[in-house]
């Protein structure tokens, strides 16, 4: 039996996964062995974080854009619609106003992604994943 070959959103979404896996665990690594929600301060291990986007999935545009992905806490991230604004001050002292305004103004903006660049996204971000993988610390 031939398999399905998944539609080009169920790619973008698998991306997505990779991509917010990549960034908790890099801020873990990169921390000594914890994450930092950037809205509220928690700390915790990167398992329980979420990778929230400052501007949503729903505008695919920035959805595997890693300056637009960070790790949140579970409850900023799925009902801390309160937090956007402390997500916006982190995002301005990160990159600047001038990249945050860019984030917003081209949000709406529809493109159209290549499957094979996605593929070879995913290919990369799974090899990223598995060096930080073993750096991660040990207690």
């Amino acid at each position: 039996m031939a398999t399905k070959t998944k539609t080009l959103a169920k790619v973008l979404d698998d991306t997505a996964v990779l991509m917010q896996k990549y960034v908790r665990l890099k801020d873990f690594v990169s921390n000594g062995g914890f994450c930092k929600c950037v809205t509220c301060g928690k700390t915790g291990h990167w398992k329980e974080f979420d990778g929230g986007h400052f501007i949503s999935r729903t505008y695919t545009i920035h959805k595997i854009l890693e300056k637009n992905i960070h790790p949140q806490c579970k409850g900023c991230n799925r009902f801390g619609h309160k937090c956007h604004d402390d997500y916006s001050m982190y995002m301005i002292d990160t990159y600047g106003e001038d990249f945050v305004r860019e984030l917003i103004d081209t949000k709406r903006i529809s493109i159209k992604r290549d499957r094979q660049e996605l593929l070879a996204t995913q290919k990369d971000l799974k090899q990223k994943i598995k060096d930080l993988e073993n750096e991660v610390p040990t207690y």
